[in-house]
């Protein structure tokens, strides 16, 4: 009985923490707004129904966990409102500094590593084989995808800025969408990561024949990994705009400079006073120019007459493109227009014509 009060009351913490962290994370303004508090209070209710229906399962007999079982649940739980607390600062973040909820996701971070790694010992055997499994592939899949990830980013950063792909080496940006383009990967990896976990641990507890109490350690070990990871993809998702604005704004400012040199003196932008600027070569920059919450990127060359340097857009296969289409679409527009009152004015000489005869 007291194991299974122990299951509830664990399983009901969980949802009460996860449940306002969706709340948190959901726009008011969207049709899953409501969605999420019916079905939030139909899940509770659930709960509640399921553990006072299941009394055969209450009165069997179940062996105690394991200390290192218990361990784990306790910092799973730990987890859970490590990431409670991190959503609700970033809510704040506003009225906060933002460091606040970079450290309380790194702390999410370090105590969710800690669950896996608690529980991979609670079931790997005197070999430690699972474990020595596990190392080789974050070893491995680090170097892979860190590799991937770099190169990825000096070449968009290459491309969006139209410079040589060595002079990316040494940018900021780079390593910011480095680090953006290895979240994304990892996000991925957590989860088949997560998944192929909870098969082994299956696999493992077939052959051992365990009680149901394990059912119960596994549920409340591998739900909070999950849900903490969907959560974070939806919170990403929905701040992915605020997120990219934020580390690119912050590298943007030690890649570039608010003034250029051009005719033995520096100058900026009249018309654009925010613009950044880049320096490639003597008498060559990259000028990018706040628009919205993006930047234009444009080729800033020093020239001998006024105003001492030439600005040209950077810009891509489909803008030209589609500035083509435009430009025909113009020609053809004017051309219609001009048929269209060729046959007016040809159709008023005709009636003036008919009249005085």
């Amino acid at each position: 009985m007291k194991t299974a009060w122990n299951s509830l009351h664990l399983g009901v913490t969980h949802f009460l923490l996860f449940y306002i962290a969706i709340f948190l994370v959901t726009p008011g303004e969207t049709p899953l707004y409501p969605m999420v508090i019916w079905s939030g209070m139909i899940i509770f209710s659930g709960l509640i129904v399921q553990f006072y229906l299941n009394k055969t399962i209450r009165n069997k007999s179940a062996g105690r966990l394991r200390k290192n079982h218990k361990k784990t649940q306790k910092i799973a739980l730990i987890s859970a409102l490590l990431f409670l607390i991190s959503c609700v600062s970033f809510k704040l973040s506003n009225y906060i500094s933002i460091m606040i909820p970079g450290v309380l996701m790194f702390m999410t971070a370090i105590s969710i590593i800690c669950t896996i790694i608690y529980h991979i010992k609670s079931i790997d055997n005197k070999e430690k084989t699972i474990a020595t499994r596990v190392k080789l592939v974050v070893k491995y899949s680090w170097i892979i995808v860190s590799l991937i990830s770099y190169y990825l980013a000096r070449s968009l950063t290459s491309n969006s800025w139209d410079i040589h792909f060595d002079s990316t080496s040494n940018k900021l940006t780079t390593v910011v969408t480095a680090l953006i383009i290895i979240f994304i990967f990892y996000y991925a990896i957590y989860f088949i990561f997560i998944a192929l976990l909870y098969f082994v641990t299956l696999h493992k507890k077939n052959i051992k024949k365990k009680t149901s109490v394990d059912s119960n350690h596994s549920i409340s070990i591998f739900a909070p990994l999950f849900i903490i990871g969907y959560i974070s993809f939806i919170a990403f998702n929905v701040q992915t705009l605020n997120v990219i604005k934020f580390g690119f704004g912050f590298s943007i400012k030690y890649d570039t400079r608010d003034t250029f040199f051009c005719s033995d003196r520096y100058m900026l932008l009249n018309k654009h006073p925010d613009a950044r600027f880049m320096f490639i070569s003597e008498g060559n920059y990259r000028a990018l120019i706040p628009h919205n919450d993006d930047y234009y990127v444009s080729r800033l060359t020093c020239t001998k007459s006024e105003p001492f340097y030439s600005l040209i857009s950077v810009v891509e296969k489909k803008d030209i493109i589609l500035a083509a289409l435009k430009a025909r679409s113009e020609v053809f527009s004017s051309d219609v227009k001009a048929i269209i009152s060729g046959d007016a004015h040809h159709f008023r000489k005709f009636s003036v014509s008919d009249t005085s005869s």
